[in-house]
């Protein structure tokens, strides 16, 4: 027998319910109102994007946003980029079921652990938190097992194919140590204008315009991470076109050349590549050694949640340890961060990217020995104070490896932004108002 949702999702119904408020005729008969409970707002091939699905992610995907302090555009604007992730998602889906790829769930619960474990906390205390925070847990995991499928098709479709040269290898490790320029990071915020390889004169010049469009409102003020989550075609789009802290060496030579001449602040473009057109802004720059490691040591007081209360409890702790109370005892008296509690709060050793970004920022505004005012993760409230700081000599072997491992990254990104254009050029996509 054919499944009656199925059919209701093939042919376009929507989905109804018969409302026993129903209006009453001169009759005396008692007639059912239909009421929409939900509508499809993308056919995806076989499959659908519905409107509680655009709604679900716009909700978290803005608590996310206001976690990490993020500009966002109007709720129209950011439903519409939602939508358009969502039918990317759909399509990678049915063709994960197509080639038999897929996630089981034992490998989305090591990813929870681990994600918890790295912000020091063990799984039921994360999902706790996240509760707290007001977060779907539910569309928590499901968004982990969707990273966790893409992973698995880029390691397939994408990975198999990305050579790295010794040569490239080299040059990149010569570049590190006698380029003042590649001794550099740059924070760079990027917007992408897909076009088709094989673009017509037409496209192309469509693409301009947009482009031009896109630089004129830039140049009239407008916040480039705002304007990159309204029209980005990038695979950042929704985190404001941020590639983060990036060596020129990580970059496609088209960004990296327009970077040597650029300033914090300045924007560049349309640069054009075989991916379209991209519109960058150099957000910050700072020097990098990259034959040397820092790290940091620090200790903190964690404790869930985002009620008022928990900020105005940390900032008394804080009181008390100005006033010569003890760091370690407070910490095994009232941090809820199981791993660190035991021992005074101290944190392992840590270098960039291995906490979360609010925490390393902290620390690195921090002197030695000085005691942060209370601050706020995405997952609690913690008080910081910065204990140590170290510089590493990273051997010739690490930084052949580190060159490899960012060479084939970069490889990566541009290669899977071309695999992504290509299963949506090859998909059905009605998008329904």
């Amino acid at each position: 027998m054919t499944n009656i949702n199925t059919l209701q999702k093939v042919l376009g119904f929507s989905v109804l319910l018969a409302s026993l408020l129903a209006g009453v005729t001169t009759s005396g008969v008692t007639y059912a109102q239909d009421v929409v409970l939900d509508r499809i707002r993308a056919v995806v091939n076989e499959g659908v994007v519905l409107d509680s699905d655009v709604r679900s992610a716009t909700l978290f995907f803005k608590q996310q946003a206001q976690s990490n302090r993020q500009a966002l555009p109007p709720d129209d604007v950011l439903a519409e980029r939602v939508l358009e992730q969502l039918i990317n998602r759909e399509i990678r889906r049915q063709h994960a079921l197509e080639i038999g790829v897929g996630v089981d769930p034992g490998s989305v619960n090591r990813a929870v652990e681990s994600i918890a474990s790295n912000n020091n906390m063990d799984t039921l205390q994360f999902r706790e938190t996240l509760l707290q925070q007001g977060f779907d847990y539910d569309l928590f995991r499901d968004n982990i097992e969707q990273e966790l499928l893409l992973q698995r098709l880029i390691e397939r479709e994408v990975q198999s194919s990305i050579r790295v040269s010794s040569q490239e290898i080299d040059d990149y490790v010569d570049a590190i140590k006698n380029d003042v320029a590649d001794q550099q990071r740059y924070r760079v915020q990027h917007i992408l204008l897909a076009v088709p390889p094989a673009a017509t004169t037409e496209q192309l010049q469509e693409a301009n315009v947009r482009a031009q469009n896109v630089l004129k409102t830039l140049d009239e003020g407008g916040i480039f991470t705002e304007v990159a989550t309204a029209v980005s075609d990038g695979a950042r789009a929704l985190q404001g076109g941020d590639l983060g802290w990036r060596a020129l060496q990580e970059l496609p030579a088209f960004l990296a050349n327009a970077l040597r001449s650029m300033e914090p602040g300045d924007i560049s473009g349309p640069l054009r590549s075989n991916n379209g057109l991209h519109i960058i802004r150099l957000a910050e720059r700072e020097s990098d050694d990259q034959t040397k490691l820092s790290e940091t040591l620090a200790r903190h007081i964690f404790i869930a949640g985002d009620e008022a209360n928990v900020e105005r409890q940390l900032g008394a702790a804080r009181q008390q340890l100005e006033a010569g109370a003890s760091f370690q005892a407070l910490a095994a008296d009232i941090s809820e961060d199981p791993n660190s509690s035991a021992n005074g709060g101290e944190l392992p050793w840590f270098s960039e990217g291995q906490m979360p970004p609010a925490l390393e920022e902290m620390a690195d505004s921090l002197e030695v020995g000085q005691i942060s005012q209370p601050f706020r993760t995405q997952f609690g409230w913690h008080l910081l104070e910065l204990m140590d700081r170290r510089t590493r000599d990273i051997n010739d072997s690490a930084l052949r490896d580190q060159a490899n491992a960012a060479l084939r990254q970069s490889k990566v990104e541009q290669e899977t932004e071309r695999w992504s254009r290509l299963l949506r050029d090859e998909s059905f996509v009605e998008i329904r108002s």
